[in-house]
């Protein structure tokens, strides 16, 4: 077929074509385009060069050219690449009977998210190991190619070890992501040594700062200062080991190389003290306890105790004094026990038994389970902590629940709640329930329900008839005389 035409000769119009910015990274190779538009005569041939100005021969494909609508010719022709090699820069040539025509094809993009960067500071966990290490992690998302470097400073100079970097990865429609890690020492982290994170590329140049300080902000407690907190002995501790524990919490430590405490009787005695391993408080600093024991009628009596504590960051010792507070308006427990519920045997798969402590001051007490007489390990039942049960007085509340098995309700064992508190004549009482007493508290199956009633008619009829029999009687009598 030959086609007629009376159009002047035209130039093409050159477009590149590239594939999307957000490709998989694993596409290999990567097809590069050259459109021409709107051209006249249909003669043309492409040719492509890199960024060398070398001519490329492989991987080059052109397609025939086609008619469009406006009478004009469209053609294009493809260069297949590297993935690797799709980041440089090519050429592609039209060459027309009239002249030629040249454009540059890259792998350019204008992101649709903005590239970020963040900087996070070391975890202060890390620190705990026994290399006294921890890592800073900065990370730049939504870069748009792989082109880019990233550069450590510690004061403003170059840091040349303890990176990790690795190199950007596709994250699919959000381009690159690119992270790196940076090995910091406690004692220069502590010293508020200042780190940086620079990164720069074609379309993007940013850097990142991090300090001890600088992540502390405008944070008035950041760097509080160590404080010690003492705890008094609980009840369960002194019923059960005839003994009181003693506690001194050191608190707000950067570091607890140099901690001493000692505890004192009132008379400078020294007691022996025991210092606990360190724990991260939620500011990242370090707490402490440090414990001794004593007799507890010595600290039933009121005695008092001191804590002592001293460290390199300390101007001064702290020193901070324990004793037995007297507590007004005591009152001792009420302790009530209730069987499982009969809609919840009904089921026939678990069996709860509840303790319920009522109208107790000072708050502090313990709640024991037995089975058969005995004691049950403390998770196989839940307690409250205690609650304010009323204000004018002030008393308090709690309950514990025994989580059991039907079958082992039902085989008739005994549950016993023990409660202990100082109030009570002998600091401790108990309460005992099983399946035989419940029919004592009016929690009865239907078979047992049905001969109660039965009883109870029964009885009624003869205690009516007992009471007619002694009227009669008494009438009688009074009429004879």
């Amino acid at each position: 077929m030959v086609t007629v035409t009376t159009a002047s000769p035209a130039a093409p119009s050159l477009f590149p074509l590239v594939s999307s910015c957000w490709a998989d990274e694993s596409q290999d190779p990567v097809a590069l385009g050259c459109l021409a538009k709107d051209f006249l005569p249909e003669t043309i041939d492409f040719s492509w060069k890199d960024n060398t100005n070398t001519s490329i021969t492989d991987g080059i494909k052109k397609f025939p050219s086609v008619l469009n609508t406006a009478g004009t010719y469209i053609a294009t022709t493809q260069l297949s690449v590297t993935a690797s090699e799709a980041q440089g820069v090519f050429y592609c040539t039209a060459t027309y009977p009239s002249g030629k025509e040249t454009i540059k094809v890259h792998q350019s993009c204008q992101p649709t998210t903005e590239p970020s960067m963040t900087i996070r500071p070391p975890a202060r966990d890390q620190f705990l190991e026994p290399n006294k290490t921890s890592t800073i992690i900065c990370s730049v998302k939504n870069l748009c190619n792989q082109a880019v470097t990233l550069k450590w400073l510690k004061e403003g100079v170059e840091v040349s070890s303890g990176i990790h970097t690795v190199a950007p990865v596709s994250s699919g429609r959000n381009g690159y992501t690119l992270i790196s890690e940076l090995t910091v020492s406690e004692k220069d982290w502590n010293n508020d040594r200042v780190y940086s994170c620079k990164v720069e590329s074609k379309n993007f140049s940013d850097i990142r700062n991090t300090s001890k300080s600088f992540e502390c902000g405008i944070i008035e407690d950041c760097f509080p200062e160590i404080s010690a907190q003492l705890i008094p002995p609980n009840f369960a501790d002194i019923y059960i080991r005839k003994s009181a524990i003693l506690t001194c919490r050191v608190t707000n430590m950067q570091s607890t190389e140099g901690l001493n405490v000692i505890w004192t009787r009132e008379d400078g005695t020294e007691l022996k003290t025991s210092i606990g391993e360190q724990k991260v408080q939620s500011n990242g600093r370090f707490s402490v306890d440090a414990t001794t024991s004593v007799c507890a009628d010595e600290w039933e009596r009121g005695d008092k105790y001191t804590c002592e504590v001293t460290h390199p960051e300390l101007i001064f010792p702290l020193k901070k004094t324990l004793t037995k507070q007297p507590v007004t308006n005591s009152h001792a427990p009420s302790v009530y026990i209730f069987p499982p519920p009969t809609e919840q045997l009904a089921l026939r798969e678990a069996a709860t038994v509840t303790c319920l402590v009522k109208s107790f001051n000072p708050p502090d007490l313990f709640i024991k389970w037995l089975s058969n007489g005995e004691e049950l390990n403390a998770s196989k039942y839940i307690s409250t902590q205690p609650i304010q049960e009323s204000s004018q007085p002030l008393l308090y509340f709690a309950y514990s629940t025994l989580q059991i098995s039907e079958q082992e309700w039902n085989a008739g064992n005994t549950y016993t709640c023990l409660v202990g508190h100082e109030k009570l004549p002998l600091q401790v009482t108990q309460r005992t329930v099983d399946k035989s007493t419940v029919y004592l508290d009016g929690f009865v199956d239907a078979e047992e329900e049905d001969f109660y009633n039965l009883w109870t008619t029964a009885s009624t009829f003869i205690i009516l008839f007992l009471l007619s029999l002694f009227y009669s009687t008494t009438v009688t009598l009074i009429k004879v005389k």
